[in-house]
């Protein structure tokens, strides 16, 4: 994006294209999976990710997608193909629980869990290419202050993305230690727009109205969100879940969200350089009509 001196290579905002969920994993730890279905072909994974993988192939965007530790076991080898994809998998609880109802002892032993999930991952089935996770995204976006915070940076993370409004570095231990927080808001979450269950969230925000919002609302919202934050400089992340990608016009939908990101970061890239493209477009004045 263009430039105003305060992010890399002068870009004007930074973006974060994130993907939450896998599979069952929630379903699992809510009691919601029936117990005749089978585990391990989940139709989010089988079917809607080889289609977002495509897309952010096609569009070339970057993208973090923030993986229960539970599916390193069930869902490896579409684990592999993520990251393959050039995609970074970060850690998104171990199997979905609500984070922010956590006690000190189960959130403790939630991070041992799943850090010891990645490490037999990444030594058996990840073979170089996945791990050590480097961010976090807690599940329901609260977490529990310093005490998440530091239990973080013991595992090695270097970033958390809960919910919050802007981007951060928040010192740890008196200014000796810090870690960079890189939020998510709920106007760019798909949820927020598309589940029945978010109508008391969206009633509390009072951006929409309390029912269930079609994908045109959300693509709506999103593009406001993006060229709010060029327009200002900030940092935004924008959150997708495949199992709310699951129809024709949801893919259509994040597809747009793409086009639009991509649409404002080269033209932008082309005036920050003009010399790569040059002032003479040639005009073709030939008509068909």
């Amino acid at each position: 994006m263009a430039s105003n001196g305060g992010w890399p290579n002068g870009a004007r905002a930074a973006f974060a294209f994130t993907v939450d969920n896998m599979g069952e994993a929630a379903d699992l730890d809510r009691n919601l999976w029936p117990d005749s279905q089978l585990i391990g072909s989940h139709v989010s994974v089988t079917e809607v990710l080889p289609r977002i993988l495509a897309l952010l192939k096609e569009y070339d965007v970057p993208a973090t997608y923030f993986i229960e530790s539970w599916n390193l076991s069930v869902y490896a080898e579409a684990i592999r193909q993520i990251s393959s994809a050039g995609i970074e998998v970060a850690w998104h609880a171990y199997r979905h629980e609500a984070w922010s109802k956590l006690d000190e002892k189960a959130e403790r032993d939630n991070f041992t869990r799943s850090f010891d999930a990645m490490a037999d991952f990444t030594t058996s089935e990840g073979k170089g290419l996945v791990g050590p996770y480097r961010g976090f995204r807690p599940p329901g976006g609260i977490i529990h202050g310093d005490r998440t915070l530091k239990l973080c940076r013991e595992h090695g993370l270097t970033y958390i993305s809960p919910s919050a409004e802007q981007g951060a570095v928040v010192k740890l231990d008196g200014g000796v230690d810090s870690i960079a927080v890189l939020p998510f808001k709920w106007r760019t979450v798909d949820a927020y727009y598309y589940m029945d269950a978010f109508a008391g969230l969206r009633k509390v925000k009072g951006e929409l109205p309390d029912e269930a919002q079609d994908p045109d609302v959300l693509v709506r919202k999103y593009i406001e969100e993006i060229d709010n934050v060029i327009e200002t400089g900030g940092y935004l992340s924008t959150l997708f879940h495949p199992f709310l990608t699951n129809t024709p016009e949801q893919l259509q939908a994040m597809e747009q969200v793409l086009r639009h990101l991509v649409q404002r970061r080269d033209e932008d890239w082309m005036l920050e350089h003009p010399g790569v493209v040059g002032d003479d477009p040639q005009w073709d004045n030939t008509s068909w009509r």
